[in-house]
């Protein structure tokens, strides 16, 4: 993860070698060749996440002119894609990133989430409200299409839940998590983090490019609101089908998941079947996307012209 680029790039190595520096994690160390037992925890998985999204950014920025026009991040991803849209410092958000994980560590509850296939979200809803009446206990986390979303809270209660939606769903399962991430049990810990956030973190709004969050379901509109959605969208619904709707109904057509992985992509196929989406993980993948939009080669100049810009 990211080795291909840092081989490729002196100045993405270089970044790397910082962001080790500053989070503890071995990025080449944890992440190239066969990578370590732990490269899956959650620090250094979150880490390297950031560190290659940014550095995919970097070289598609810095080698082919293009910049994107709008940004969104899944969960954790919401960090890169303020840097990503120019409204965060990429240390500013490494930062806040690395408080989120120490505070989930040390402060949050125990807890875990399950996926539901098959069944809308107002369906789900009525059967959690028929099990529970405390959101804390369970609820919906995660809102990634039209049918399907994601249960978060404590363990027990959502383990209940996810028997019995299978009875209705085409699957259900549970994931190997300890927190209940999007849950309204992480409000303590949202609320430490608006410490942070509120004395040491600046922010450049509007950015370059329109920033969208799975907390709103729609565009930020103010410096307002994206401070609220850097500290409290871990403890609220993430709306990432409704983030891929109002991104289309904006006028954007081509989407890149910038970063390892492919999972955004999949579940852009769910909410936005009309358009395309790349993986823009590796030197390689981002040249023949540039070459396929017509972008300039390496060394190209620093600014996008008219048109070259993605979401």
């Amino acid at each position: 993860m990211g080795e291909a680029l840092a081989a490729s790039f002196p100045r993405v190595a270089s970044f790397f070698e910082q962001v080790s520096e500053r989070s503890g994690v071995d990025v080449a160390g944890t992440f190239f060749g066969e990578g370590r037992p732990d490269l899956h925890a959650d620090l250094p998985a979150q880490v390297g996440v950031f560190a290659v999204s940014v550095a995919a950014l970097d070289v598609l920025a810095e080698e082919h002119g293009l910049y994107p026009s709008a940004c969104a991040g899944y969960s954790l991803g919401t960090y890169a894609a303020f840097v990503g849209a120019g409204v965060l410092d990429r240390w500013a958000a490494l930062d806040v990133l690395l408080e989120v994980e120490r505070l989930l560590r040390e402060k949050a509850p125990a807890g875990t989430m399950g996926f539901v296939i098959g069944l809308p979200e107002l369906e789900v809803a009525a059967e959690l409200a028929r099990l529970t009446r405390d959101p804390h206990e369970v609820a919906i986390g995660n809102v990634n299409a039209a049918q399907q979303v994601v249960l978060t809270g404590r363990r027990e209660p959502v383990l209940r839940a996810l028997d019995h939606l299978a009875m209705h769903a085409l699957k259900s399962e549970a994931l190997p998590l300890g927190w209940p991430m999007h849950s309204p049990a992480l409000a303590p810990v949202a609320a430490e983090l608006a410490e942070l956030v509120s004395s040491r973190i600046r922010l450049a709004f509007p950015g370059r490019a329109a920033l969208y969050a799975p907390m709103l379901g729609r565009v930020v509109r103010s410096e307002e609101e994206a401070r609220l959605v850097i500290t409290s969208q871990i403890a609220r619904t993430s709306r990432w089908a409704d983030v891929l709707l109002a991104m289309a109904s904006a006028g954007e057509t081509r989407f890149v998941e910038v970063g390892p992985g492919d999972l955004l992509s999949k579940m852009h196929r769910w909410t936005l079947r009309s358009s395309r989406a790349d993986v823009l993980e590796d030197p390689a993948g981002i040249a023949r996307f540039a070459s396929a939009l017509g972008a300039p080669a390496l060394g190209a100049p620093a600014r996008p012209a008219a048109g070259e810009e993605v979401a």
